[in-house]
């Protein structure tokens, strides 16, 4: 690896990883701590990284992987940012399991001034100390319903890859981590370094949204059973003219009701769902089908080719020929084109 020619800061950086109880990822570890490896071998010593446990220990077991512990938490003092990777599963158990590395980080950024930042699950510890409400904050694009709904205060924005608001970071899911270390060595050194290491590791350097990974996954996390089977009846007429006053009166609803009741349930709009729905399964037609695109916007109940370009790109954030040319079958890459 090649050294010379690359600025280098003075400011050495007080890095803690805290590993919560429970069962976490030894990748997102692992990973973090060799981005800021790198970085050193690049810019110099500017990062130095511990990894704390809240319990007195030499190593951490995470399945068949081992990862060495430096300080037990309560010998941690003073740090310039902590970051906490992420849990699993079992994330709310996860919550409880951990209310004294809840309250450590509450202390830490109140009574040290720490930055801190979470990636991907992580993200349900930092928002369990409060320090989030009112704030924007994202995590992996498959937790955000839950998250919203443990924890209404904070601003969720799932599109983000990263979120930065006065020293706290949240990211997206655990290979996000990358783009989130980038982000501190390019926000605490320079942007050249961040540079170097994006080409050094190979890591897609300034990705700024999830959206191409989104899966819809119908939002069906709550107890209204009308919208419940609203919702079913949908999914299966998807491509079909759904007017709401139709709607309402097949399931004994007004129409101002059917779409109080369906918004509070789900998050969304009636309309606004049957939207996701439609691009949801347009996805799922270029990535296993040949279908051209005219094709697969009329199958999926849409006969406006700019309507159906907007949408798609909303929740995408690719056209419809982009994403066919990534993700349909078959399709390799040139890099000569």
């Amino acid at each position: 690896m090649l050294l010379h020619n690359v600025p280098k800061s003075d400011a050495m950086k007080d890095i803690v990883l805290v590993i919560p109880e429970g069962e976490t990822s030894a990748v997102a570890i692992t990973g973090i701590t060799m981005v800021f490896d790198v970085a050193n071998m690049i810019a110099g010593p500017v990062f130095k990284v511990r990894v704390a446990s809240p319990i007195m220990t030499s190593e951490v077991r995470m399945g068949r992987y081992g990862v060495h512990i430096d300080s037990c938490l309560s010998e941690v003092k003073k740090a310039d940012l902590v970051i906490i990777p992420p849990l699993n599963r079992h994330q709310k158990e996860g919550v409880a399991q951990n209310a004294a590395l809840i309250e450590w980080l509450r202390y830490m950024r109140i009574h040290q001034h720490a930055e801190l930042g979470s990636v991907c699950t992580g993200a349900y510890f930092l928002a369990a100390t409060g320090l989030l409400d009112g704030k924007e904050a994202s995590s992996h694009w498959a937790w955000i319903d839950e998250l919203k709904l443990l924890f209404p205060k904070v601003n969720w924005v799932p599109a983000c890859i990263i979120t930065d608001t006065e020293g706290l970071y949240t990211s997206g899911g655990t290979f996000s981590s990358f783009n989130l270390i980038l982000y501190l060595v390019e926000k605490f050194v320079n942007k050249e370094v961040a540079v170097r290491i994006s080409k050094e590791l190979e890591i897609d350097y300034g990705r700024s949204s999830q959206l191409p990974f989104m899966i819809f996954n119908n939002q069906k996390h709550h107890a209204d059973e009308r919208v419940l089977a609203i919702q079913q009846f949908m999914e299966q007429h998807y491509d079909a003219t759904l007017k709401l006053e139709e709607l309402a009166k097949q399931f004994g609803m007004s129409r101002r009701n059917l779409i109080r009741r369906f918004k509070s349930a789900t998050g969304n709009t009636p309309r606004t769902y049957i939207q996701r729905l439609r691009i949801e399964e347009a996805k799922r037609m270029f990535e296993s089908s040949d279908r051209n695109i005219s094709e697969t916007m009329f199958a999926v109940g849409y006969t406006d080719v700019n309507t159906f370009r907007e949408l798609f790109q909303r929740y995408t954030g690719f056209l419809p020929s982009a994403y066919r040319r990534k993700f349909r079958p078959g399709q390799g890459v040139n890099i000569l084109e």
